[in-house]
């Protein structure tokens, strides 16, 4: 869905730049020797352009559609190219036009069902990124502030006298890098909803909640803590590397199918998953959505059945909570949320314990939307 977006606003030059977030120093173990620190590592930057969920999708601007553009992403599992880690090193433009190394969209797998390379390897990234601090900065009183997705997204390390060994702190830093990252991911479903826009003019409406998203993220931060957990040493160049095996990997375990069987499957949906007739950014040019917030996820498509789970306790033991939280700080765009009930609207600052609510309020919303559009159509 991003892709469009950032596709047009390239196109009439008012393309947008996420901020980074602040670079923090980690010293590693003198044991393992290092090419690069994550004194020199960037954080990710936005999120990769993607996909809206359908095949082929038109668009329009305003009231206006566009000929001779459509969005076509779908792939097979030999077309996705190399991983890089998306610290906005790579031209914004290559990108943008499918011209880089690592290319991405949707490849449907009939035990994950649809899965997002976009999404996996966002979270991978987050996951790699978040790795690094957390092996300085478990125990500690401190926080990272990333930029606002409608609110200031943070990572809030608490106090913790705990002793861990040297084994006990790498598998608890990738554990909560890989449930922190997930948790970035599940917020950044519901600041589309909310109205979110990553590019000037566009919303990302259509994008949101859409159900293959959270699979793919949560997939994404499994196979960068196995990664990680392996090697936990290694540069972004390394991490790109194994991403690459890693992913290679679970596809071909979930039983990754052909582009063509992809664009079989997809297309049989219009009219149930998505709505070829609509264009986008119109946000019922989806329309089946996933709303649950767990931390157990199973494919939506029948007969894919593959599960995957994050936890919030560490292999080491430990309780995640117990050491650090994402945090969603008021910020200047609280008008999104006016249709909010009070007792959510009134925080100035969301945890994880808020998240179930507002997807319910958002579905709640949608439900409605959807049976008053059904009403009109009658």
């Amino acid at each position: 869905m991003l892709r469009f977006f950032m596709i047009f606003t390239l196109l009439f030059s008012v393309v947008t730049h996420a901020a980074n977030a602040e670079i923090l120093v980690n010293p590693f173990s003198k044991e393992y020797p290092r090419k690069k620190t994550s004194a020199e590592t960037r954080p990710p930057v936005g999120v990769r352009p993607c996909c809206a969920f359908g095949k082929d999708l038109k668009a329009q601007v305003g009231t206006i559609p566009v000929p001779f553009f459509s969005v076509g992403n779908i792939l097979g599992a030999d077309a996705i190219g190399n991983h890089r880690y998306n610290d906005g090193s790579s031209n914004v433009a290559v990108n943008l036009l499918g011209l880089s190394e690592e290319k991405n969209g949707l490849l449907f797998t009939t035990r994950g069902g649809f899965i997002d390379t976009a999404h996996v390897r966002d979270t991978a990234d987050y996951t790699y990124y978040l790795f690094q601090h957390m092996q300085q900065y478990l125990g500690t009183h401190y926080h990272m502030d990333f930029p606002a997705e409608l609110r200031v997204r943070r990572i809030h390390w608490q106090a913790n006298a705990t002793p861990l060994t040297a084994e006990e702190r790498i598998h608890l830093s990738a554990d909560a890098a890989a449930l922190m990252a997930f948790r970035l991911a599940q917020w950044h479903e519901i600041a589309q909803w909310f109205g979110m826009v990553s590019v000037s003019g566009f919303k990302e409406l259509a994008s949101a909640f859409s159900s293959e998203d959270l699979y793919s993220n949560m997939l994404g931060a499994q196979l960068a803590k196995n990664v990680l957990l392996t090697h936990p040493h290694m540069n972004v160049t390394e991490f790109g590397q194994a991403m690459d095996k890693a992913l290679a990997g679970a596809l071909d375990a979930l039983d990754v199918q052909s582009a063509a069987v992809t664009d079989e499957k997809i297309t049989a949906l219009d009219g149930v998953w998505w709505d070829s007739s609509k264009r986008l950014p119109d946000k019922w040019t989806v329309i089946f959505r996933d709303y649950h917030f767990g931390l157990s996820l199973t494919p939506h498509y029948p007969g894919a059945t593959h599960p995957l789970r994050l936890s919030t306790q560490s292999t080491s033991g430990h309780n995640i909570g117990e050491w650090v939280r994402l945090e969603l700080h008021a910020h200047d765009n609280e008008a999104a949320f006016a249709a909010l009930p009070g007792t959510l609207k009134q925080r100035s600052v969301w945890t994880v314990e808020q998240f179930q609510p507002l997807a319910d309020f958002a579905e709640q919303q949608d439900r409605q939307a959807l049976a008053e559009m059904n009403t009109q159509r009658e």
